[in-house]
């Protein structure tokens, strides 16, 4: 199992509130799944991103918190841990009100997190980008994948995530996304879809 190989135009729609994470304008999606790496690629959040196009809060829903043994092993290896460093699995859908964007598996290493950071994250539906701060990590583009994906995904990142304080790696990511984040695109998937196609044959 492999973790890490390195590797139309409109006005912006204004958005019905602004609450700090909401952006004062909403903008078009991309509509090709290049265009939307592309997109991904010019911040560090990719949470971040996604709440530029959509005007309500981006949440995260989360699923099971599992990942592969081997799979733990390699990003511990990714960031540098030790094998008795506490991994958390994160494994969540990303939604933008009841429309499936992305799937993430956030594999991090809490005691890399401030207090702050780590209690965001504990159960909540905070996503992983806005919970950490983007102010406070870069991000290592790894791979970018827009073929051989699982039926329905479009685009899968992989990444790891580094404090800016003293490069230290504290997370690394998998994040696939769907054919709802486009703008053109087939009828959008749901919570309710998404979740009935959690599975073996959708993990990493």
């Amino acid at each position: 199992m492999r973790l890490f190989c390195m590797v139309c135009l409109c006005l912006p729609r204004t958005a019905p509130a602004h609450d700090g994470s909401l952006p004062r304008t909403v903008t078009p999606r991309p509509a090709t799944p290049a265009a939307l790496a592309q997109d991904l690629s010019q911040r560090d959040s990719a949470t971040a991103t996604l709440q530029q196009h959509c005007p309500l809060p981006i949440t995260a829903h989360l699923l099971d918190g599992k990942a592969a043994p081997a799979l733990q092993r390699e990003a511990r290896q990714a960031m540098q841990a030790s094998p008795a460093a506490r991994l958390v699995v994160r494994h969540v859908q990303l939604l933008c009100g009841r429309a499936v964007w992305s799937e993430a598996w956030n594999l991090y290493l809490p005691d890399r997190l401030t207090p702050d950071a780590r209690r965001k994250l504990a159960g909540s539906h905070v996503p992983f980008g806005r919970a950490v701060g983007e102010a406070t990590f870069s991000r290592q583009r790894l791979e970018s994948r827009l073929t051989g994906l699982p039926p329905g995904t479009v685009l899968e990142n992989r990444a790891i995530l580094h404090r800016r304080t003293d490069g230290s790696g504290f997370a690394t990511l998998i994040e696939r996304y769907e054919e709802a984040a486009l703008e053109v695109r087939t009828p959008q998937a749901t919570s309710s879809d998404a979740a009935r196609r959690q599975g073996p044959a959708s993990a990493p």
